[in-house]
């Protein structure tokens, strides 16, 4: 009888996203003939349109596809950041400052290490999603240079800067754009509504030092035994002379770069958007040139510290190396770019039907109709949020489309319309963990892919099952975070409470 046992069947992840694209599509026609619609509020004329589901399977469906898919992956944010980052960890590993820089963090132990590269992902999404693509590869080279699965330094990553979206020890430029998308809504409930970014700052830190510790306790327990340590032979040199001497030209490029972001001072601030009302908008606008410029930046600091520490340790030993190193690091990074474009496709189909929109403003409409009140809305809001950040997890457009709902039903509950927002970072931050159309989740199966040196079935689902108990442990912390601070009633920041 054995010989008759049906064998287990494991989709490739690029399968998958086929399957689920396929699936968008069927439930496209299906939604649009029954006539699946949701109601959407403008949040500055709080006049209401009906949004229905568009068929992807229809003539004018078809031609987006054909004639949109090239294009949709071409404006695939996570796709120029991380070819340029790749290019920088390539450099800097073959020149053995790597090795260098990690080499003493071989004796530090498990945990320290975890707890530092929580910490430093919830606070790196001050630049926005360009953490992940500088975070990723700089995280499987130093559990690489130490000895370690890479896998659980990427996973780990993962955890860290989207759980920790909603956290952070400052405020960033999305909390800028959501803030002024929560004072048009609260104006119109609350005369003379002022919203200030520093008004959650004290549930952001206690988030962050929270996650930190509860995320290192799990991710010790999950990945650490789970995962083997890599044993690679690596013959490069270190050299202390070639550290110092790259250590003084970091040190020269980086005040460069500090000085060319602060404001007011002689030749100072040429990387900023001057015409921008406050500094955090200055820096990281749309217009900012140090917005998309970071990343040039790091390579450049990275190409030149990178080649005097090869030339002087004598790991790279003239321009011929220096060029093959740029792109040593491209090995094996077949499926980021491969899984990018069908993520990008799978996308695309999902925004233009309507699905998630559809569904989200019915989810939202349920929340506004509710008379529910106290921790059972609080409760509720949480749970819908994560859902329609499943389905799409795009912070900025979904609280355009929850925030003349949300903060106006929630007020009626007695909830500041500050907190309100609070509660949806809470949720967005627990969504993404699980949303199989986030597209920086599809990055993180490409660097798992690539760091792979076991030869182990990294699949779809399979990721999502190896990360479910530290996403599900951090989700209930949040869930905790958000509730106990409303029961016990402290200050969430300055000028800033749960409660109205």
């Amino acid at each position: 009888m054995n010989r008759f046992k049906l064998k287990k069947i494991n989709f490739g992840p690029l399968t998958i996203m086929i399957f689920i694209s396929l699936f968008l599509a069927v439930l496209s026609f299906i939604l649009n003939k029954i006539g699946l619609k949701g109601i959407q509020t403008d949040n500055n004329t709080l006049e209401t349109t009906i949004v229905t589901v568009r068929n992807i399977l229809s003539s004018d469906g078809i031609k987006y596809i054909l004639g949109n898919s090239l294009k949709v992956f071409k404006n695939c944010e996570p796709l120029i950041p991380t070819i340029v980052t790749l290019i920088t960890i390539s450099i800097m590993e073959v020149s053995g400052l790597f090795k260098h820089l990690f080499g003493g963090l071989k004796n530090v132990k498990s945990w320290v290490l975890t707890a530092i590269i929580l910490f430093v992902c919830i606070s790196s999404t001050i630049i926005g999603n360009y953490s992940y693509a500088i975070i990723f590869p700089v995280v499987a080279a130093l559990y690489k240079s130490i000895n370690k699965d890479p896998k659980a330094g990427i996973m780990t990553a993962f955890i860290g800067i989207t759980i920790g979206y909603g956290a952070g020890i400052v405020f960033n430029y999305q909390d800028i754009l959501l803030g002024d998308i929560t004072k048009i809504s609260a104006v119109n409930i609350i005369d003379n509504y002022k919203y200030n970014p520093l008004t959650n700052i004290f549930v952001m830190i206690a988030a962050t030092i929270i996650i930190t510790i509860v995320g290192t306790v799990i991710c010790e327990n999950k990945f650490e035994k789970k995962t083997k340590h890599s044993e690679e032979v690596d013959e490069l040199v270190t050299s202390k002379v070639a550290l110092r001497a790259s250590l003084i030209a970091f040190a020269v490029m980086f005040v460069i770069m500090i000085w060319s972001i602060i404001p007011g001072l002689p030749l100072s601030g040429w990387m900023l958007d001057n015409t921008a009302p406050r500094y955090m908008l200055k820096l990281l606008g749309d217009n900012a040139p140090f917005k998309d410029g970071i990343i040039f930046i790091l390579l450049c600091m990275a190409l030149v510290c990178s080649y005097i520490y090869g030339k002087l340790s004598r790991n790279i030993k003239d321009s011929r190396e220096y060029n093959k190193a740029i792109s040593k690091t491209f090995q094996n990074t077949g499926f980021i770019f491969a899984g990018l474009f069908f993520a990008s496709i799978m996308n695309g189909i999902l925004e233009w039907t309507n699905i998630s929109k559809v569904i989200s403003l019915i989810l939202i409409e349920f929340v506004g109709n509710s008379q529910m009140s106290g921790v059972f809305v609080i409760a509720v809001t949480l749970l819908v949020t994560i859902i329609i950040t499943i389905l799409n997890p795009n912070t900025i457009y979904n609280w355009r489309l929850a925030s003349p709902i949300l903060v106006t039903s929630l007020a009626r509950a007695n909830i500041s319309p500050s907190f309100t927002l609070m509660i949806f970072k809470a949720g967005d931050s627990i969504g993404k963990c699980f949303s199989p159309f986030y597209i920086y989740f599809i990055l993180m199966l490409g660097f798992l892919y690539k760091s792979d040196m076991q030869n182990e079935d990294i699949n779809f689902f399979g990721t999502m099952k190896k990360i479910f108990p530290v996403v599900l442990a951090l989700a209930l912390t949040w869930i905790i975070i958000i509730i106990g601070w409303n029961l016990i009633g402290l200050p969430t920041g300055f000028n800033g409470n749960s409660v109205l």
